[in-house]
């Protein structure tokens, strides 16, 4: 029974596995699972099968070990710490790539109509090239990714993926970059500090539950000691953004944390929610939307920045709510390109 329960979940993966790209390591992992699987299976019958259960085991732990070791001993400019402690990478964030999540995870919800058709559209080969591109800057690295589906993240210890500026500059800033539906991605943040690395900023990408609750009281007290990690920096000039939910947690937080963190600009992705709140701050503030985009109707991004006014920089894509994976040069493009304005003089 125990490897007929198992076996669901496997024969599902590798079915997947036929059609989306999968690392090295998850392959393995995929292959200890199904020497599992088949072995408790066959048991009862043939006892001696049992060491394929053994040996399937073997190579489960044998993957683990190598991607723990490996990942903690990357250097790059790409970590993910536990804050407000400062601690370092969960260990159980190391184990598995999160390529394999994402595209697994995208996969899953195509087939039950989570995602829609034109969403799916060249989203498997997009996906691939970030992770490429991001290994070959990086290594291996770690995710928020497994953590966050076990509930881990509470606002008394929660994942925040830092990544620091290819050089220094004499006044830092900061990018806080908040997250959206189905939870933080190491490979967004790393997209976007790509956009950020022009002005020489730190990009801080907080966790908060997969949902991207993050108008919550729990959201929030994350969001604000986010920005008590990056003042302990000595980081004065922070800027605040958000992808999809993300984006509609800015607006939503954004009355008390304009005032309270002097924050210097915001910009939205795919997700805007209260245009009178974010007017009043007099913040500039920078709006990229897709005109294709399903979830976030481009129609209401328009009344969005156009209720904002002067203040409010607009820029639409030809691309829907995956913007930042299928799009990332434009996206980069728009966001350095706003930041640089605003950071020419100072």
């Amino acid at each position: 029974m125990s490897g007929v329960l198992l076996a669901v979940p496997v024969l599902a993966l590798t079915a997947l596995a036929f059609v989306t790209p999968i690392t090295v390591s998850g392959g393995l992992y995929l292959l200890g699972s199904i020497l599992v699987a088949v072995g408790l299976i066959l048991a009862p019958w043939q006892p001696k099968v049992l060491l394929m259960t053994l040996s399937g085991l073997v190579v489960i732990l044998a993957v683990a070990s190598v991607r723990l070791s490996l990942t903690q001993s990357e250097v790059s400019n790409l970590k993910v710490i536990v804050l407000p402690s400062t601690k370092g990478t969960r260990w159980v964030n190391t184990l598995i790539d999160e390529q394999d999540s994402v595209l697994f995870g995208e996969g899953m919800l195509h087939l039950i109509g989570g995602v829609s058709p034109r969403e799916h559209e060249d989203i498997v080969p997009a996906v691939s090239a970030v992770y490429r591109e991001a290994r070959n800057a990086n290594g291996l690295f770690p995710s928020p990714f497994a953590s966050t589906y076990l509930g881990l993240q509470k606002s008394t210890a929660f994942d925040a993926i830092v990544i620091e500026p290819t050089f220094e500059r004499s006044m830092p800033v900061g990018v806080i970059f908040l997250h959206g539906f189905m939870g933080n991605v190491t490979i967004q943040c790393w997209q976007i500090a790509q956009a950020v690395g022009g002005i020489g900023a730190v990009t801080v990408c907080p966790s908060t539950s997969w949902i991207g609750d993050w108008w919550t009281p729990e959201g929030e007290s994350i969001l604000q000691a986010t920005f008590h990690y990056l003042r302990g920096r000595g980081i004065q000039r922070i800027y605040l953004g958000g992808f999809s939910n993300g984006g509609n947690g800015v607006g939503s937080l954004i009355s008390t944390s304009a005032s309270e963190q002097d924050l210097k600009g915001l910009f939205f992705i795919a997700g805007v929610r209260n245009a009178a709140g974010v007017r009043e701050t007099d913040l500039p503030v920078l709006v990229i939307q897709g005109i294709n985009d399903e979830r976030m109707l481009v129609e209401k991004a328009r009344q969005f920045a156009g209720e904002i006014g002067e203040q409010a920089t607009y820029v639409e894509l030809e691309a829907d709510h995956f913007l930042i994976i299928k799009h990332p040069r434009l996206v980069q493009e728009a966001i350095s390109n706003w930041l640089e304005s605003h950071e020419v003089d100072n």
